[in-house]
């Protein structure tokens, strides 16, 4: 009484059989089974506290880049303003807060950098 049941494949269902013919005779099958094992281990380890960390380094380093992009922006348009600054022109800027603002940071900055090496 069995009865006999033929499926009939898709052009789409031979051609996904033969990649998957291949991932089993080249062992690569293993690689993506044992790469999936690590993925979810990864998602099944990972906490909120992780994840808002994540975001909170993504964030910062956007706003970094963003801070900088529009540093350089005004520096190269004030550069192509005006001529380079002599000495004493240079000592005009020190006047200028921002100027001031920004010089301490960099000396913060290299500091830090000094600290680490």
């Amino acid at each position: 009484m069995s009865e006999k049941v033929e499926v009939l494949k898709t052009k789409e269902m031979q051609e996904l059989e033969a990649k998957m013919t291949m991932l089993i005779q080249t062992g690569r099958i293993d690689n993506l089974i044992d790469l999936m094992a690590v993925v979810s281990d990864n998602i099944e380890m990972t906490t909120q506290p992780m994840v808002e960390k994540m975001i909170s380094t993504i964030d910062n380093m956007a706003t970094a880049g963003f801070i900088t992009e529009n540093a350089v922006r005004y520096a190269k348009r004030e550069t192509a303003k005006n001529p380079t600054p002599s000495l004493f022109g240079m000592l005009k800027l020190m006047k200028d807060e921002d100027t001031r603002k920004g010089l301490g940071f960099v000396l913060n900055l290299t500091k830090g950098i000094g600290k680490q090496l």
